[in-house]
């Protein structure tokens, strides 16, 4: 019998160690506390997930302090964090009080679970849930696209399950039948509601009980039966139903009044139709139709639409924005000894670089007109006027550098005279928002400075930008403009002062076009193109001479 007992502290270090490497190695971390809130044991996945200072886990270290850290390094977000800590203590002392979600600094979300052992003590274990937490808010964004569909199609919709007990129902169904809203919650069984529509006459005369019945009877086989509801204010609807995959039917109920008696049974049949098949594929559908939708529309409205920050209605509002025209000089000659194919090709290649760099800088773009580019910016997402601006204009050259780079690629495929564009940029306030009729409407801007945009364009020389006054003053810290002779357009009745963008500052100076030299309160500008060089020197050594004395 000694034997045994002598091996017994070698056999509990072997089963010790075994129980380590099984925790160290689980996917989630776990950390366990004694009834002190002291730490008594952590996994090294708990490690990995919190890089924590490693003495603020080492056994018999306060459990608060490490809670305290996470706290003080932005785990439990916003709040006030003496609260925060409190509340985690206290789940430590009672474990079933309470859940949290800890979001880690680099975006990752931890679930945090407790529970009290055998022994005293509580075992904690967080799980990494991020990618089960960004499969939630897709399926939340599908959903709602998917309910949105079913709530603006043309008929009622009702999915029940195979115990006829209310699964969901749309919007329309809702205006068809106003019931009260209990009845037609999810989980509610239906045939409460057929018994709702039966006391209330739609079902006409004869014995309810035995309307309901077929009507019920009609649920569990759909192929029984067809129905009309004639409602109380007179209004007719087509009710048709039909078995989904999965179990469950969908009921389809389509408004039938003011249709002749054939016309609207062949009618109501293919709406019937179409919306029983909507059901099954409209998932499918309204993903595929989202991605679709996508390339007709701008990134930043596409999202603002689709997130429910904008209604797609008739609306319009009056913002401060600055618009950016382009189009290619002399398209026409250019292009004439193309073929169409080849003239489709390059232009489509032009309008898919120049696309990339305005969104890229955050353009909304409006539309294409041929060969020509409207963009905004400060609509629906803004930076600030001035940044709005600055962006805009930083775009433009980038497009600029990007043409000239094209040139050398399309001359290798032949095109005698490459794209040379020029470009109109004006700031001011312009109404912005959808135009159109209720049923094809175009999110777009109007206003003087969309004209005065569209005539700096006309008025620029091949590969040049011309500026509009505010839009000078708004980027005169990172781009140099040479002032322009004032220009007559149709509709301004003064002059338009215009300003042409020679670069960003940072180019020239790389390029030894300027001499910058900028400390607060002092500003010293040297353009050589436009000064001799001795002259400049004499100049500086004046102020030079006029600081000493």
């Amino acid at each position: 019998m000694a034997q045994p007992v002598e091996r017994m502290p070698d056999e509990l270090d072997a089963s010790e160690m075994r129980l380590r490497v099984v925790l160290d190695n689980m996917p989630g971390a776990l950390v366990h506390t004694d009834t002190a809130l002291y730490v008594v044991f952590c996994n090294a996945r708990f490690k990995d997930m919190y890089p924590a200072p490693g003495e603020l886990l080492q056994p018999g270290r306060p459990y608060p302090e490490f809670l305290r850290f996470l706290a003080n390094n932005g785990y439990y977000g916003e709040g006030d964090r003496a609260v925060l800590v409190a509340k985690r203590v206290e789940s430590l002392r009672n474990p079933s009080s309470a859940s949290f979600e800890d979001r880690a600094p680099d975006g990752r979300v931890y679930r945090i679970l407790r529970r009290r052992v055998a022994g005293g003590g509580e075992v904690t274990v967080m799980t990494d849930i991020t990618e089960e937490k960004r499969i939630e808010r897709e399926n939340a964004e599908k959903e709602a696209q998917f309910h949105a569909a079913l709530d603006n199609m043309p008929g009622a919709l009702v999915y029940t399950d195979a115990a006829m007990n209310v699964v969901f129902c749309n919007a329309r169904f809702k205006d068809m039948y106003p019931a009260p809203s209990e009845l037609l919650e999810a989980g509610r069984p239906y045939p409460e509601f057929l018994r709702f529509l039966a006391d209330n006459g739609y079902y006409g005369e004869g014995d309810r009980a035995a309307l309901v019945a077929k009507r019920v009877e009609s649920l569990r086989d759909p192929s029984s039966a067809s129905f009309e509801d004639r409602a109380p204010d007179g209004h007719f609807y087509s009710i048709r139903r039909r078995k989904v995959d999965g179990g469950g039917v969908v009921t389809v109920m389509t408004d039938i009044t003011d249709q002749e008696v054939e016309r609207h049974l062949l009618e109501a049949k293919r709406r019937a139709d179409e919306a029983n098949g909507l059901v099954t594929e409209k998932n499918g559908m309204l993903e595929a139709l989202s991605s679709k939708l996508s390339k007709y529309l701008s990134p930043q409205v596409y999202h603002s639409i689709f997130s429910g920050q904008q209604n797609v209605e008739i609306a319009s509002k009056r913002k401060k924005l600055t618009v950016f025209f382009s189009d290619v000089a002399a398209f026409t000659e250019t292009t004439e000894n193309l073929e169409s194919e080849e003239l489709t090709e390059v232009l489509n290649h032009y309008l898919t670089e120049m696309s990339a760099i305005a969104l890229e800088h955050g353009a909304t773009i409006d539309k294409y007109i041929g060969d020509a580019m409207l963009l905004f910016f400060g609509d629906p997402e803004t930076r600030g006027v001035k940044e709005d601006a600055k962006a805009c204009v930083e775009m433009a050259i980038a497009m600029q550098r990007r043409m000239r780079q094209l040139e050398q690629e399309w001359r290798q495929r032949g095109l005698e005279r490459p794209f040379r564009i020029r470009m109109g940029i004006s700031t001011g306030f312009c109404t912005v928002g959808n135009f159109g009729s209720q049923d094809r409407m175009d999110y777009t801007i109007i206003g003087n400075e969309v004209n005065l945009a569209s005539r700096l364009e006309s008025a620029a020389e091949p590969g040049s930008i011309l500026l509009a006054n505010e839009t000078n003053a708004l980027v005169q810290d990172i781009v140099l403009t040479e002032e322009q002779p004032p220009i007559t357009v149709k509709g301004f009745l003064r002059p338009i002062n215009t300003f042409k963008v020679v670069g960003t500052y940072g180019e020239l100076i790389d390029t030894g076009q300027i001499v910058l030299q900028e400390r607060d309160g002092l500003r010293v500008l040297v353009v050589l193109s436009k000064q001799d060089k001795s002259e400049a020197i004499a100049i500086l050594e004046e102020v030079l001479s006029q600081l000493r004395s």
